[in-house]
Order: C-alpha cells, then sequence, then structure tokens
C-alpha cells in the first residue's frame, strides 16, 4: 500500500529553508505571508536587495486586494553587509518581532551578505556561527521563520553555511522554474520526499535583484 502524500504545508514548520533557483524568494515571500494577521505584520529581513513593492503590489492587484492593505502587513530591514547582519541577529530581531507582534520572519537571501566578496572569510565564519542560533531563538517563541538561500550557495571556505542550515531547518524545499510553462516545481527533501507543481492562477511573479 502507497504512503498518502504529503500536501504542501500551509506555513511550514520552522525553520524552512527554501533553496534552488531566484524562483525561492517568491516561493518563501508568499509562505511568510501566509502567516500574517490583521495588526501582526511579516518581518522581512532583504539580504538579496530583492524585496520588490511592485511585486507585492501586482500580486494584491491580481489577487483582489488593496495593495496598501497587504504591503501594510509587511515590515522590511535590508541587510547589505555581514556586520549589518550580524547587528541585526544579535541585537535588533528579536526587538523587532515584539515590536510588531510579528508571527513570521522571511529571510530573503539570508546568506547573501556572508558570501559576498566584500566579506573576509574569517569574519563571514564567525559572523555565521549566529545564524542557527538566532533561527532556533524566533522558533522557540513561536515565531514562524521562513529562509529563501538563491545560488550561489557558497564560497571558497563557506562551502558549508547551506548545508548547515538545511541540517537545523524542519523543512528544506528546492526550487525550481519551468519559464517556458510558467510552472515551478517544488520539491521537498526534508522532513520526507514530495513534490508539486504550482501553477499560479495570477502568473507568476518574480522577485527581482536591485543592482
Amino acid at each position: 500500500m502507497q504512503p498518502a502524500p504529503i500536501t504542501f504545508p500551509q506555513t511550514p514548520s520552522s525553520p524552512a529553508v527554501f533553496g534552488g533557483d531566484e524562483a525561492c524568494l517568491t516561493i518563501g515571500l508568499l509562505a511568510g505571508l501566509r502567516a500574517v494577521r490583521p495588526g501582526r505584520p511579516l518581518l522581512v529581513v532583504d539580504g538579496a536587495n530583492a524585496f520588490d513593492p511592485f511585486l507585492v503590489a501586482d500580486l494584491a492587484y491580481k489577487s483582489g486586494v488593496e495593495p496598501k492593505a497587504l504591503l501594510d502587513q509587511i515590515r522590511i530591514s535590508r541587510v547589505f553587509t555581514c556586520h549589518q547582519l550580524e547587528a541585526l541577529l544579535r541585537e535588533r530581531l528579536l526587538a523587532a518581532v515584539h515590536q510588531f507582534r510579528a508571527p513570521a520572519v522571511y529571510f530573503s537571501g539570508l546568506l547573501d551578505p556572508l558570501l559576498s566578496d566584500e566579506a573576509p572569510t574569517g569574519e563571514a565564519v564567525r559572523i555565521f556561527r549566529l545564524v542557527v542560533p538566532a533561527l532556533r531563538r524566533l522558533v522557540g517563541v513561536g515565531i514562524a521563520t521562513l529562509v529563501a538561500c538563491p545560488p550561489p550557495q557558497s564560497a571558497p571556505g563557506r562551502e558549508r553555511f547551506f548545508p548547515a542550515l538545511c541540517d537545523a531547518a524542519a523543512w528544506v524545499f528546492q526550487v525550481a522554474r519551468d519559464a517556458p510553462r510558467d510552472t515551478v516545481q517544488i520539491t521537498c527533501t526534508k522532513p520526507q520526499a514530495a513534490t508539486w507543481t504550482w501553477e499560479p492562477q495570477i502568473g507568476m511573479i518574480e522577485a527581482r535583484r536591485w543592482w
């Protein structure tokens, strides 16, 4: 007898890691938005420099929602350097969670500042040691925690960053877009193997990097 297929979770158990191609930025954002409630916004930590308010407005229009209403449910902190990420993880993130009563935190390109050529390898390794404990603290206070890591996933001396995130995650997804078909394949590798094909009813809306 074949086991029943698992369904894509409404809000994955935390931490949840989305890897693969650039489409993982969109899937991670959509998963995070599922957790928001009136007066309890999604916190976005944007290390990929990819958060696009026009994307969110387009999503709202196509879904029949007032764009301002959706944008009001998002609070964003852009992180451009590894030291800005360190300051956020050490000092600011939990305070922001409590300030805004946020039910979820979405890290868009969490590893990007640590994989940058401008970040010395030793500093990147030191700061990465803060990442998994910070994610666990969020989970420990009941915050849905989602992480998108588009390529590149490794750099010299930093090859273990992405695998270590996956080791610490409750759910791990690989995301791949089939552009000609306008579909996205989401493959779960943890906690058990499963694959879903997503055909957006409103058409695929892609996050874009601003550089």
